[in-house]
């Protein structure tokens, strides 16, 4: 069987940019293990001129060149749609299988197409807090709704995100598959800590979206009531404006010594933090299946996260970490207290985090789902020829 995979690829198979990079690499290798299955990954990158085909273990990566114009537009009619088309057809491929938004405009493809919705642009721009949200956010909620009703096969990554694509997608086959881990997170043993070394992950951009505010107040908060410890910022700030409001709350509150920032780190960063790590926060005001819980709960770290979107279907409040209030930075800071103050708490959490991921996350048992959705769409596809 030929699947071509569309999506991101990072260039440095190491250092991916966010959940989607994160997720192909972890599935097309996955994928790419099983001997009868030819795997070409195509991107669109900035910065090309021409094809660059690379290999990154047993997956072919297709890099294109891509368009300046708008996503909006190019998703449609644009230069971008056209080396996409162009380029699949060149493969031959049994299944097109689409991880980003150029699989809106794909539903009517004549080749057996399916897509995996990740995410949506238009609940993420209003939660980032950027310029003009409310119109791009009307703009791209239009968009996508058009797209998923044209859709014959989509993979849901949570309850959450089926909920919102039953709205639109009546007509097609919905299955629900969870993102998968690195296999190397699997491998962690947390380190014992003293109180003095206890620390609090907080993981992805530094945003409004992610309430990287609300932790730091959250923080603050355990620690002036009993707790010791550290929050550990990983990431990068989209928005100066909002970094500089989060260095002067942390002055305000004192917290000088209390948090540490990281920046962008590599997955050999993350998991030598991960083993460092007692507590995953994830406090975010919108999320579908953010891979830093899954991640942290393969690591067998207790996870504290917002009980909104799509974050109650991956932790199970008081058994592998709290769900919160994200706007409620005295909750959230007296869970992390409970949490900081009992090391046989965490652990306890941190096991049973485990047991879930292994059954839900592993990269085999997720290839293994998704495999049988091609093999599904391939015997509808013979059977409606035959």
């Amino acid at each position: 069987m030929r699947l071509a995979l569309f999506s991101r690829y990072p260039r440095s198979f190491n250092l991916p940019k966010g959940g989607v990079e994160s997720v192909t690499v972890i599935l097309a290798r996955a994928l790419a293990r099983m001997a009868d299955l030819d795997v070409h990954l195509i991107t669109l990158e900035k910065g090309l001129t021409e094809e660059i085909i690379e290999q990154d273990d047993k997956v072919t990566i297709h890099r294109l060149a891509a368009s300046s114009w708008p996503q909006i537009l190019d998703i449609h009619t644009g230069p971008g749609r056209h080396r996409l088309l162009t380029k699949i057809r060149q493969l031959q491929p049994d299944i097109v299988h689409s991880h980003e938004t150029f699989g809106l405009t794909l539903g009517n493809l004549d080749i057996p197409h399916i897509f995996t919705v990740h995410g949506f642009d238009h609940a993420n721009i209003p939660a980032e807090g950027r310029p003009w949200a409310g119109i791009r956010s009307l703009l791209w909620k239009y968009v996508e709704d058009r797209g998923l009703a044209q859709q014959n096969t989509i993979i849901s990554i949570s309850p959450y995100v089926r909920g919102m694509i039953e709205q639109y997608a009546s007509q097609a086959a919905i299955h629900d598959i969870d993102n998968p881990v690195d296999d190397r997170y699997f491998t962690i043993t947390p380190a014992d800590q003293t109180d003095q070394d206890k620390r609090v992950l907080i993981l992805g951009w530094i945003n409004e979206r992610k309430n990287t505010l609300g932790a730091v107040r959250a923080m603050a908060h355990a620690i002036s009531s009993g707790a010791t410890g550290t929050l550990v910022v990983a990431g990068e700030a989209k928005l100066s404006t909002y970094k500089e409001q989060l260095l002067r709350e942390i002055r305000t509150l004192g917290m000088e010594n209390h948090v540490e920032f990281l920046g962008h780190i590599n997955r050999e960063q993350l998991k030598s933090e991960l083993r460092r790590t007692s507590v995953l926060l994830l406090p975010s005001l919108q999320e579908n299946a953010p891979m830093a819980i899954s991640e942290a709960m393969a690591a067998s770290i207790p996870v504290v996260t917002s009980n909104r979107c799509g974050m109650p279907y991956m932790v199970t409040d008081g058994e592998s970490g709290f769900l919160i209030d994200p706007t409620n930075s005295v909750q959230i800071g007296s869970r992390l207290k409970e949490l900081l103050l009992s090391p046989t708490l965490c652990r306890k959490m941190g096991a049973c985090g485990r047991e879930i991921a292994l059954s839900r996350f592993h990269s085999d048992v997720v290839a293994a789902k998704t495999r049988a959705v091609y093999e599904n769409m391939l015997q509808k596809e013979n059977h409606a020829t035959s």
